[in-house]
């Protein structure tokens, strides 16, 4: 899963006095709010309810060129919270059977079926909220750099 920041074209009252590294420093501060916010957002408890931590701690960001910052989800298993899953069948990989446990000690099936999962959205919750505060953040680093 990744989201990208990335500035095509500042407004031209922005363009004569913005130097490079101020515009690099901005974006990059765009992306800590966002994945600032997907973490606030997951700590309030409006997501998933975190039981490792290795989701949550997966979310980070990294300068993908001068002007664009990629946020990224890096946990294989990112997708299935953001939106769920359908109903499906698991099978074994690599046994004959799947070793299930309970109470009085192994079950073993050489098939189950899922019922599916709803979704926890994380990453892409409250779009409209998280751009207007990136866009703000975005603006304040810009003119503490000109």
């Amino acid at each position: 899963m990744k989201i990208e920041l990335k500035i095509k074209k500042l407004p031209k009252i922005l363009q004569e006095d913005i130097a490079e590294k101020s515009l690099r420093r901005a974006v990059m501060i765009a992306a800590e709010t966002y994945v600032k916010d997907i973490h606030d957002w997951i700590d309030s408890g409006r997501a998933f309810k975190p039981r490792t931590g290795n989701l949550q701690r997966s979310i980070t960001w990294y300068m993908a060129s001068e002007n664009s910052a990629r946020i990224i989800g890096q946990a294989d298993y990112a997708k299935f919270v953001e939106f769920g899953t359908k109903p499906h069948a698991i099978l074994p990989k690599r046994r004959k059977a799947l070793k299930i446990p309970t109470p009085e000690g192994y079950i073993f099936r050489k098939r189950v079926n899922h019922p599916g999962s709803k979704p926890y959205p994380f990453f892409f919750a409250n779009l409209q909220d998280r751009a207007r505060r990136v866009a703000v953040e975005f603006m304040r680093a810009l003119e503490g750099g000109i």
